[in-house]
């Protein structure tokens, strides 16, 4: 059995309270020829520090790369440059790697010729450490990916990934422009572009649930997956069912999403929605229900703010 180099990328965003646990789950891997690179955003000292403590209890190479207060796909775009390994491995900060995860995926590269390998995940609450479920391939998903990833029935975690660094190199970097998404875009363009993943066939990445991002984050998020399936629409291997209703629904769950703190951007986030799909009734109706929002706050606004207005006499006593 060949015995790779994996570089192991960490990317440390906000994470400094999880970093010293996700540390630990690498240097108790089973699999030890790997080095880690920690790309680390600066935003705390803990960091460097928790690397620095770390890198003494282990053999392997261990580097911090300061990458101060950059985006996701930034820092894995320098973890990778600076990747010695054949393959590298993500694991983002608060999230964690069972002992066996290593061993797995370099098992699973090796029966098949792919670019990527990754894992299932098991996802945990991280306030109670309830689990909440599982994120893994159904057979209908391995049997075709693109659909399967496009529709958001499966989501390939960037933690539980494995690429190899020719295909890397390949296929060019993570997309600056989506923060958010940019691995599911990835994953996307490796596929359109003749690429192939394949699945470890085990569960041994564990996803770390924090507190849910406020309704801001949340439509950000699905804009951005909106734009990546819109992206990827013309693709043959995208089914003329979902090529428009998938960035269209994920448009309209963004603009409900802001309805109450900004009915402006749901406004326009709904019309794009509109846009790929004109007599959809959901969408019609959430329109019509935020634009009539948004010209009573108008009207309001404009007569609060002509001369002399007082609110206290428009109402009867």
């Amino acid at each position: 059995m060949n015995n790779p180099l994996i570089s192991v990328c960490i990317t440390a965003s906000y994470t400094a309270k999880y970093l010293e646990a996700a540390l630990r789950s690498v240097g108790g891997q089973t699999y030890t020829k790997w080095e880690l690179l920690v790309v680390d955003d600066g935003s705390n000292g803990r960091n460097a520090a928790a690397v620095q403590d770390f890198a003494f209890t282990v053999p392997q190479r261990v580097t911090c790369l300061p990458e101060s207060n950059q985006a996701l796909p930034v820092m894995r775009n320098a973890g990778t440059a600076e990747a010695a390994g054949e393959w590298v491995a993500y694991l983002h900060g608060d999230d964690l790697w069972k002992p066996d995860h290593l061993a797995s995926l370099v098992s699973a590269s090796q029966i098949e010729d792919s670019d990527l390998v990754f894992a299932g995940a098991v996802l945990y609450d991280d306030a109670t450490w309830t689990k909440l479920g599982l994120r893994t391939p159904k057979e209908g998903d391995l049997a075709d990916l693109p659909a399967a990833l496009y529709a958001g029935r499966l989501s390939i975690l960037a933690s539980a990934v494995m690429a190899r660094k020719d295909s890397l190199h390949k296929f060019g970097p993570f997309a600056k422009e989506f923060l958010h998404c940019s691995d599911t875009e990835y994953w996307l363009r490796v596929l359109s572009r003749d690429g192939h993943l394949c699945y470890s066939g085990n569960d041994t990445c564990i996803y770390r649930q924090t507190a849910a991002p406020d309704p801001e984050q949340t439509a950000a998020a699905l804009t951005e997956s909106a734009q990546i399936c819109e992206r990827y629409a013309t693709w043959k291997a995208i089914p003329r069912s979902l090529a428009r209703a998938r960035p269209a629904r994920l448009y309209r769950w963004a603009g409900r999403t802001l309805i109450q703190e900004n009915p402006a951007a749901a406004l326009a986030l709904l019309s794009r929605a509109l846009r790929l799909q004109p007599l959809n009734l959901k969408t019609l109706g959430l329109w019509l229900r935020v634009f009539l929002k948004k010209s009573r706050i108008g009207a309001q606004t404009q007569r609060s703010n002509l001369p002399g207005y007082n609110t206290e006499i428009h109402h009867r006593p």
